[in-house]
């Protein structure tokens, strides 16, 4: 007696009839089928690709994400990138706040020189990751931003809030002299005037608050290094 009662096992004929309801869209029956095989073989990879999409499909998220880790681990292995991102792309869409996710495939986006798609993928981070209790996580993809896009001003200031909300105030004050410093350069007054002023508004000391005053009647100039460690007593 074979694994299925009187049934003989044949992995291809249970396969390919599984695949048939999935491109009929009998979700569950294709699931059922594809579920022999994997009692057989937890590993195959074949069938968890095909599988995963249908498991998302019913809601059982769980069983999806195991599978997907599983497939995108061969792929990884056997250098299928495109194929990686896909599966990376459905693995997001299953758990929308698992940094990781963002993260590695941003890198793959990133070795596919895909920069656009990179920080469309981040962009969506940013939303997932809006509220407060995300403040790790949204400190992680506006970095990640900032290394691909270092002059996103929009992105500089939404760090350093971050930062300063997630009590990261040493770090947030050194990434705005930096950013001070980073306008002065370019001669982007606009931008150099609004990093002075929250260089004030963060960290008061009559130091910032004469710099901000300064810098409205002068063009850009970096603050000296000695300048900006007095910012910071």
């Amino acid at each position: 007696m074979g694994l299925f009662g009187s049934e003989k096992y044949n992995r291809n004929e249970i396969f390919r009839r599984a695949d048939q309801f999935r491109t009929r869209g009998r979700v569950k029956k294709a699931i059922r089928e594809f579920e022999k095989i994997l009692k057989v073989d937890p590993l195959d990879p074949d069938v968890h690709a095909k599988v995963a999409p249908l498991y998302v499909k019913v809601g059982r998220k769980k069983e999806a994400k195991a599978s997907l880790r599983l497939v995108i681990d061969q792929y990884h292995r056997n250098g299928f990138v495109e194929k990686e991102i896909a599966m990376y792309q459905l693995l997001r869409s299953v758990d929308p706040r698992d940094l990781a996710t963002y993260v590695q495939l941003v890198d793959l986006y990133l070795r596919k020189a895909l920069k656009g798609d990179a920080l469309k993928t981040l962009r969506i981070g940013r939303r997932a990751f809006r509220k407060r209790r995300f403040l790790k996580e949204a400190v992680a993809i506006e970095e990640k931003v900032l290394s691909i896009d270092p002059e996103d001003f929009r992105t500089q200031v939404s760090l350093v809030r971050h930062m300063w909300r997630a009590d990261k105030r040493t770090e947030a004050g050194d990434r705005l002299l930096r950013m001070e410093s980073q306008w002065a350069a370019r001669k982007n007054k606009r931008r150099w005037l609004r990093t002075r002023w929250l260089l004030f508004r963060h960290r008061k000391s009559l130091s910032s608050f004469f710099g901000f005053l300064a810098s409205l009647l002068s063009s850009p100039r970096p603050y000296l290094p000695q300048e900006g460690r007095r910012l910071f007593l």
